[in-house]
């Protein structure tokens, strides 16, 4: 069994083998993950808090061992204080890298950090962590910095993201795993029946003329919901879904409240 984690700021997880397939979703700075198969110059992984799958190119993969990766699920910090940051290389090679992204074997105070042979540097000192105990009030704050990040489907930052891969990432730092699509992501957590019951956090749901859950949000309180939709934005959510003040009609059914 193999096992790899991402150099790059993003990697690309595809449907198939090819640079044209669809992307699925995208592995991220630090992010680690278990590889499963291999087809020439592409390689199957498999993600460890979703168990989500997909095909990346070979050569984006740095290779670790299984004892670095078992070690460092319970040793990383996932990365929340600004959008993006500078990390330095061997002092030399400077990489931009996104919000959510991981930074393994990183112990706090210190401005400096190893993977396999490699050495990181902060080009600049990142905040000391921040303990916050109400993770809703967290979840929000994150979302706020998101706002007006464009869309992207099967995107994981703020260089283009999609509803899920949005909500998924807001949780991941509040230090709650959640599935990677929406439609899976409506399994977890306690339904909510009335939206004036609903409170700042939750997920929002809604679906299609078929009944197919294809959107969710993050309820921001006193009626308002925070989602990627053409971009990330704040609009009004109601018993009935997601109305666009802009073009003054609703956009999105709702179907379920879930508190996760």
């Amino acid at each position: 069994m193999e096992f790899g984690l991402s150099e790059l700021a993003v990697i690309p997880i595809r449907q198939g083998l090819s640079d044209r397939s669809e992307m699925l979703s995208q592995i991220l700075f630090g992010e680690s993950f278990e590889i499963i198969a291999k087809r020439g110059e592409w390689l199957r992984i498999k993600m460890p808090e979703d168990n989500y799958e997909g095909w990346v190119v070979k050569d984006a993969v740095s290779i670790i061992s299984e004892n670095d990766f078992l070690r460092l699920q319970n040793n990383k910090k996932v990365f929340f204080e600004d959008l993006q940051t500078v990390l330095i290389r061997n002092n030399n090679d400077k990489i931009l890298v996104p919000i959510g992204s991981v930074f393994p074997n990183f112990k706090q105070g210190e401005s400096v950090f190893t993977i396999n042979n490699n050495h990181y540097k902060f080009e600049k000192s990142i905040g000391e962590e921040v303990v916050t105990v109400d993770k809703r009030e967290m979840i929000i704050n994150i979302a706020k910095k998101l706002l007006n990040c464009p869309y992207l489907w099967g995107g994981r930052t703020a260089w283009g993201i999609d509803c899920s891969g949005f909500t998924q990432l807001l949780y991941r730092i509040a230090g709650v795993n959640i599935p990677r699509d929406s439609n899976q992501q409506v399994h977890f957590g306690n339904t909510i029946n009335f939206t004036t019951d609903a409170k700042s956090g939750d997920l929002i749901f809604f679906d299609d003329d078929e009944g197919n859950i294809v959107h969710v949000g993050v309820y921001m309180g006193s009626g308002q919901i925070i989602h990627a939709s053409t971009k990330v934005r704040i609009d009004i959510v109601d018993h009935q879904g997601i109305y666009n003040r802009e073009i003054k009609r609703y956009t999105h059914n709702l179907r379920v409240i879930k508190s996760i």
